[in-house]
């Protein structure tokens, strides 16, 4: 492998370490013939970075930093060979660990030009989706994000994006208004998550192209059960739901929305009195992010008296939870919050 084109052109790359499938050079070729030749600076994120060639030749052609992730040891030490090998040192950082982990780290306010996503090809369709809907969020307005997959087309956009088949590999590129155009966000404490709220998050997945439960927190009480741990609840009870997704939030709803690239906050309404304060939080989210709209769905009739404080006093005095839980997580519930209230 070497680098193709740029300062760095002929510059010979490390050996291809075990384990990891780099895109060959002329896939490389093509790929930049489309995003073009040269770049007047810009920064370049190069997420399942495995040799890191891709990054590296985008430095090469004018980019002016990039940032390397990879959770392969054996992946960093060769990133970094690399970029010695094509003196770019100083102008990369390479990260080794879990990719969304990463980008969990990474500074809200920094922005790519280039994104390269190279993930493993047995990827399940929900991982991409989550992946592909938290570009927005590091994305420049200008910036395109690069999906490479097999040979046929994986992506989460049905339609979004532009691809292009070189032999057993796809290639898909997007533009922000690819990503940014489906994707609501379903927040709450979800402490715990109740039938009725698994009911809004389907039918929000049937609005939408992607839905992000976002697990927050409530500062006006002491919740005993992480969010994480909410969060991984959740992701039992929704797990058949292919276009879901479920993550942590911590900060401001609208901060969270931005990462994702996310102009639809979508929340349930049992009755009439959740209006007011639903009104207040929506008005104010709306100052704070003029762009974001929060849609409303009423829950149906069986569960217009349900809500997490019932389900949890119900549980603390050892009654019947059935059904007012999914059922994925019925034991779960019951261990937490049985004996509770005596």
């Amino acid at each position: 492998m070497r680098i193709i084109s740029g300062t760095a052109r002929g510059t010979r790359l490390a050996p291809v370490p075990r384990g990891v499938r780099p895109t060959s050079d002329r896939v490389r070729e093509s790929l930049f013939n489309r995003l073009g030749q040269f770049f007047a600076g810009g920064e370049v994120l190069d997420l399942f970075a495995g040799t890191g060639a891709l990054g590296i030749e985008a430095l090469s052609r004018g980019c002016e930093r990039a940032v390397f992730v990879d959770r392969s040891g054996a992946a960093v030490r060769t990133i970094r060979e690399n970029l010695r090998r094509c003196g770019f040192e100083e102008r990369a950082e390479v990260i080794r660990g879990d990719v969304g982990r990463v980008l969990d780290r990474l500074p809200r306010n920094q922005q790519f030009h280039l994104i390269f996503l190279d993930p493993p090809y047995r990827i399940s369709r929900t991982e991409l989706e989550r992946l592909l809907g938290r570009m927005p969020g590091f994305l420049h307005p200008a910036g395109r994000v690069v999906l490479e997959s097999g040979a046929s087309r994986h992506d989460a956009g049905s339609g979004a994006g532009e691809s292009y088949r070189y032999g057993g590999t796809t290639v898909t590129i997007y533009d922000g208004s690819d990503l940014n155009t489906d994707v609501a966000i379903c927040p709450g404490s979800f402490d715990p998550l109740t039938s009725g709220h698994l009911e809004i998050i389907r039918r929000a997945a049937s609005i939408f192209g992607h839905v992000v439960v976002a697990v927050g927190g409530n500062i006006q009480k002491r919740q005993p059960v992480s969010k994480e741990e909410r969060a991984r609840m959740i992701e039992r009870a929704t797990k058949g739901l292919e276009n879901v997704s479920v993550e942590v939030m911590d900060g401001l709803l609208v901060d969270f929305a931005r990462e994702h690239g996310a102009r639809v906050i979508v929340k349930g309404l049992r009755a009439v009195s959740d209006f007011e304060s639903e009104f207040v939080q929506a008005q104010v989210n709306r100052k704070l992010y003029p762009e974001l709209e929060t849609i409303f769905i009423m829950a149906s009739s069986e569960h217009s008296f349900l809500s997490s404080s019932v389900v949890r006093e119900v549980a603390s005095y050892g009654g019947d939870i059935k059904g007012l839980v999914p059922d994925e997580i019925l034991d779960t519930v019951r261990e937490i919050y049985s004996g509770a209230g005596k």
